[in-house]
């Protein structure tokens, strides 16, 4: 990868994260949510140190110290208007939709009731699947390392853009599905289950009835908890690991398990319904969709055409 084609992709990145946060500060005034940026300040700096180390790596020709530091600021950035849409959406107060969540599920023949007694009764499944429920921070930080790593700079970037733009998008059609998930729908405590972990399926609900029925509320680093239902963050991003790695034959399969269990650890682990998830299929291809063209994922870059040919593998795959 030359230095030519990097500053391409961090250009395209950073105007992404810019496009990302002005979606979310132009929409904010219009709701009662409010960002209390001191309780955020040492992420922020962290991100612009980090940006800058990036910066300083690139004038010594350190290209893939300069991609790995500009990642993790991004990473960094794109956490507070993620987190921030979230509660926007939830804000809105609309009338709760558990009610059809659940109508949906049972269309489609799904045995919620079922499918959670099949995990609690099965103590090693129900354990891994909390492990990889719980991995979703570690791929989102890993994955893309390790595509930079790999030669592949502008699906490591795309990788993160995407994220941020299925964050976004979730909390747009949220709005409309606000909902208290399976868990508190069904009348559960979480001391039914006993090999089941539902921290996360309880964990939310306070911030959750905060920011309905509050008359202000403020996102700070005492305030920060993934709020969606219906379509699931989640999952969604698990789809989106899945393409990430897709190019690479031995991540291909490792990631494609870990994530399929991540996404069906959202109805285990979660409170979420499984049409939470299947709607997060839709959500994650559109984010594909968008950022392939942006970062040129779809054809090579005319600077660096014998490199890309001469470092390929011979079996990864263009997704």
């Amino acid at each position: 990868m030359s230095t030519r084609d990097l500053n391409d992709i961090q250009i395209r990145f950073l105007a992404s994260l810019g496009v990302i946060w002005a979606a979310v500060l132009i929409a904010l005034p219009f709701t009662k949510v409010s960002i209390d940026y001191e309780s955020f300040a040492t992420v922020l700096v962290l991100a612009l140190a980090l940006a800058g180390v990036g910066m300083f790596a690139g004038r010594y020709g350190l290209d893939q110290f300069r991609g790995i530091a500009t990642l993790m600021a991004g990473l960094f950035l794109i956490m507070l208007p993620m987190v921030t849409a979230n509660y926007m959406a939830m804000s809105l107060n609309l009338p709760l939709a558990d009610e059809l969540l659940v109508r949906m599920d049972e269309a489609i023949g799904f045995d919620w009731h079922g499918f959670i007694g099949f995990f609690n009764e099965r103590p090693l499944l129900a354990s891994a699947f909390s492990t990889a429920y719980q991995s979703f921070l570690v791929q989102v930080a890993l994955v893309p390392m390790l595509l930079l790593l790999l030669g592949e700079a502008r699906r490591a970037h795309a990788f993160m853009i995407a994220y941020g733009l299925l964050t976004l998008i979730a909390a747009v059609v949220a709005i409309w599905f606000p909902a208290y998930g399976t868990y508190a729908h069904y009348g559960y405590s979480g001391a039914e289950f006993a090999n089941i972990n539902t921290y996360f399926g309880f964990e939310f609900i306070e911030h959750f009835e905060a920011v309905r029925n509050n008359e202000v509320f403020v996102v700070s680093t005492d305030a920060m908890s993934g709020i969606l239902t219906f379509p699931s963050v989640h999952a969604g991003v698990a789809y989106l690991l899945i393409w990430a790695t897709w190019s690479h034959i031995w991540l291909r399969y490792p990631f494609l398990a870990l994530n399929l269990a991540m996404a069906l650890a959202a109805v285990v682990n979660a409170n979420h319904y499984f049409v939470d998830i299947i709607a997060s299929v839709p959500l994650a291809v559109l984010c594909i969709v968008v950022v392939r063209p942006l970062f040129r994922l779809g054809a090579r870059n005319s600077a660096e055409p014998n490199a890309a040919s001469s470092t390929e593998p011979a079996h990864a795959t263009n997704m």
